[in-house]
């Protein structure tokens, strides 16, 4: 670690980024420069928003990418959704409890902050990031509460064509377009009638009517923060420090993460293939992968034994389809087999080129890799019996577009797996209820909508969906029933 060469380029990196005509910052004014100055008759919204996606894998107002469609879950699709907010939770700016006003002063004063440390005049920003908070609580106001965001309401399938109709206030055909890198994929052309998956059309309504309500100079400092709230801890400490003030009011933090350990845990979670060979290498054994398939075989006779004994509120075919999909779960342990080719992780590495002097390069390089990756699997056919997952993560999942569970070789580590010399109880009582929850969470109130096959299908009947819900209701009461009174509001 060269901490001296990155105190010495402090903001440099992200101040030349700035200069570029996307990424202009109106709260600046003429801090980089009379040339480089925000001019509002050259702000383009979509070509911002298209490079912060594409450069930065970044989403602001609009999130799009990649995935297998619902209802067909063979092949992939695009997917548009409302991108995230910069504090976590969406009740940060809708309530007015302490907690929640705290956080909202305590961003406004970051914005305020970085945007002069960044060479903003202080009464500017001031001034301009004022109504850019203001801003992102109606954005907040607008976003589709999580309780809301069902399967079925999130599957609307569009043409781009129809969108446009739907929402014309932006140029959806020209805003895909743009997103996707033309020298990596010549041959991915995109036409109006290209097919997506429009995941909340009442946002995207009600985004337009408030982009079109407020003024572009508070939109374009909206936008730009986002951007530059991503790169802030890649910077000198002083921006670590201004950030860490945030965080100890958020999240109640009160020290700075150690360079190197950010540094292992980034390369970790961008360069996951190739430094999950090298875990894999060094920490896993293949004994691991067979005694788990053999626990996952045994927990899933256990489930299909109490499904078929002991369940009294699902009916006779709803039950006979539920233990065909049990049985159909694909279980994956440890590693994807193509990281152990090497000519498969030298192939998708080689785009990049990292400089030991230029960290903020490398960590923009990655940012491009990432943002491009998903694109690549458009046309394409979802390899069902793959898995895309770090084998380094320290946890499990269940992926109801492909009826898998995966437990990658970082979860299979003590203290939840025992391997083979000691009692197999420690392994069933530590992982084992593991592998219970991910196997459970295919017949959950999400992922009982998808068949064996993992399309969005409505499998269950009727009478079984409504025991379920009445079982389920005692449950909702007791959880809504309880009070934080410090928040004063209720668990939902």
């Amino acid at each position: 670690m060269n901490d001296t060469a990155l105190e010495i380029v402090d903001a440099k990196p992200l101040l030349k980024n700035l200069k570029l005509k996307e990424f202009r910052w109106p709260v600046l004014g003429d801090a980089l420069g009379f040339s480089s100055r925000w001019v509002e008759s050259q702000f383009n919204l979509l070509e911002t928003l298209a490079q912060i996606r594409s450069q930065h894998s970044k989403s602001v107002l609009i999130r799009l990418y990649v995935s297998p469609d619902d209802k067909n879950s063979n092949q992939y699709i695009i997917k548009l959704d409302q991108a995230f907010l910069s504090l976590s939770s969406r009740e940060d700016y809708i309530t007015n409890t302490t907690e929640a006003q705290m956080y909202r002063e305590a961003l406004l004063r970051l914005m305020v902050d970085v945007s002069v440390m960044l060479g903003a005049n202080e009464q500017d920003a001031e001034a301009q990031m004022k109504p850019v908070l203001d801003f992102e609580i109606k954005l907040a106001q607008i976003v589709i509460p999580y309780e809301n965001r069902t399967s079925e309401n999130m599957y609307n399938k569009y043409s781009l064509s129809k969108l446009q109709r739907t929402v014309p206030d932006f140029n959806w055909l020209g805003f895909v377009r743009a997103v996707i890198d033309t020298e990596l994929y010549p041959d991915l052309k995109i036409s109006s009638s290209e097919q997506v998956i429009v995941r909340a059309p009442q946002y995207f309504k009600d985004l337009f009517k408030l982009i079109n309500a407020t003024e572009t100079r508070t939109v374009a400092n909206y936008v730009i923060w986002r951007s530059v709230f991503s790169r802030i801890t890649t910077l000198s400490r002083r921006f670590l420090y201004r950030y860490l003030d945030l965080a100890r009011v958020t999240t109640g933090t009160t020290s700075l993460t150690p360079r190197w350990d950010k540094c292992v845990n980034y390369v970790e979670n961008t360069l996951i293939y190739a430094t999950g060979r090298l875990f894999v290498d060094k920490h896993f054994q293949e004994d691991k992968k067979h005694m788990m398939e053999e626990l996952i075989n045994g927990i899933r006779w256990a489930f299909i034994d109490i499904l078929e004994k002991e369940n009294d509120w699902m009916d006779k075919e709803t039950k006979r389809k539920a233990t065909e999909k049990a049985h159909a779960v694909l279980a994956k342990v440890g590693y994807p087999d193509f990281i152990l080719n090497d000519t498969y992780i030298n192939e998708d590495l080689k785009q990049l080129a990292f400089t030991e002097t230029d960290y903020f390069g490398n960590v923009m390089q990655t940012l491009k890799f990432i943002a491009q990756s998903d694109i690549g699997w458009l046309r394409k056919t979802v390899p069902r019996t793959e898995w895309f997952t770090n084998p380094t993560t320290v946890n499990a999942f269940y992926s109801s577009s492909t009826n898998q569970i995966r437990f990658p070789a970082g979860e299979l580590q003590k203290p939840f797996f025992w391997g083979l010399d000691y009692p197999r109880s420690l392994s069933y009582g530590a992982i084992g209820v593991i592998v219970g929850h991910e196997l459970t969470h295919g017949f959950d109130n999400n992922g009982r909508k998808y068949d064996k096959d993992g399309n969005l299908d409505q499998w269950w009947s009727n009478s079984s969906i409504t025991r379920f819900t009445e079982k389920t209701q005692c449950m909702i009461d007791q959880y809504n029933s309880y009070h934080w009174k410090e928040a004063g509001l209720n668990v939902q």
